[in-house]
């Protein structure tokens, strides 16, 4: 188990992963193991590591891969308060630590959470970039992904395989209104790594988050985004969720994400996006070729006014229908025929053929 410690916070002290909620909750995530068809479709949702718990539980061979990842995620575990001690002694204005450990320590082990990134949101991403960098952290990967962006270029401390990202907001849907950076850090709390000084967001506020972030990536598009939220809402007052949903203008989003993490995990009623959009996930297998369109084609129609909803399908239309940049239009029509022809497969299947017939 990970060695991070309580904080002070009443949220901090409540027991992680424990009570009826969450044996029910833990219960539900397992038999979404034991349902995947593949165990490929268990790495692409996120549940590699409750996998390779769940299958020694009923003695099934646990892969490699799973059993490697099993090792990173205790280490990175172990090594996450030592490098926010590090973090805290270079930078002294609030660090608010978001997902990562923090949604970790709501797993029934810490350790069956793996995360690579260290998400700080401060009141000056540049500044706190600034004084990192002159502490002896260096930056990781090439800068240019990172202009413009919700978080700064990644850092690292040499020889420590977790990446640290500044973030001056948190990462949210396009078409959304963007949450206020003074309200958040003005509402954090005392977070649960045991370091003295970092915080981690206002539990409502972290499940906005958690909720966002996952919709920013891809609405509905991967399990351990529903199980991260499932995991860190099971003890929150749900009209009070609502609240700071609709306060933040992100209610439609709020209420689908929510939504199907309860129909999945809860026994909640089957949601139209699960219905229409959704379907791999109640299978716990990966999407097809066909259903991965159909999530960008109709996810915008839960999160947004009609207005904007028609706007976005407008703009992923015209991206779609267009080449890559610098991409011949020889190419571009080859992949539409192969999506086509692929409509039925896996996307990492239909990926991989492109990448052979290349």
């Amino acid at each position: 188990m990970a060695s991070w410690a309580h904080g002070d916070s009443d949220a901090a002290r409540a027991l992680p992963g424990s009570g009826p909620m969450a044996a029910d909750l833990w219960a539900a995530v397992d038999d979404l193991v034991d349902r995947a068809p593949r165990v490929s479709d268990l790495a692409f949702h996120g549940l590699h590591v409750l996998a390779a718990r769940r299958y020694r539980e009923v003695g099934r061979l646990v892969p490699r891969d799973f059993a490697a990842a099993e090792r990173d995620a205790a280490i990175v575990g172990l090594l996450a308060p030592i490098v926010l001690e590090r973090i805290r002694r270079a930078y002294d204005r609030t660090i608010v630590v978001m997902k990562g450990p923090e949604v970790a320590f709501r797993y029934r082990d810490p350790a069956l959470r793996p995360f690579r990134d260290l998400d700080l949101l401060v009141p000056d991403a540049e500044e706190a970039q600034r004084a990192l960098l002159a502490a002896g952290f260096l930056t990781a990967r090439s800068p240019e992904p990172y202009v413009g962006i919700h978080h700064l270029q990644p850092l690292r401390l040499p020889g420590v395989p977790l990446l640290i990202e500044v973030h001056d907001r948190p990462k949210w849907p396009a078409g959304l209104p963007l949450p206020s950076r003074a309200e958040l850090l003005a509402s954090a709390i005392p977070g649960t790594t045991g370091v003295p000084g970092i915080l981690a967001l206002a539990p409502e506020h972290h499940a906005m988050v958690i909720a966002a972030h996952s919709w920013a990536h891809a609405p509905l598009g991967k399990l351990v985004h529903l199980v991260d939220l499932a995991a860190v809402t099971a003890p929150l007052d749900r009209q009070e969720l609502d609240r700071t949903a609709s306060s933040l203008g992100i209610r439609r989003m709020w209420q689908t994400t929510i939504g199907a993490a309860d129909a999945l995990l809860d026994d909640g009623a089957s949601s139209s996006a699960l219905r229409l959009w959704g379907r791999n996930l109640r299978a716990a297998r990966e999407p097809t070729v066909f259903q991965s369109h159909l999530r960008r084609w109709l996810a915008p129609w839960w999160a947004l006014t009609p207005r904007d909803a028609v706007r976005a399908n407008a703009f992923t239309i015209s991206r779609e229908l267009a080449p890559l940049r610098g991409e011949p239009w020889g190419t571009k029509l080859h992949r539409v025929a192969a999506a086509f022809r692929h409509a039925t497969r896996r996307l990492s299947d239909h990926k991989r053929t492109l990448g052979e017939e290349r």
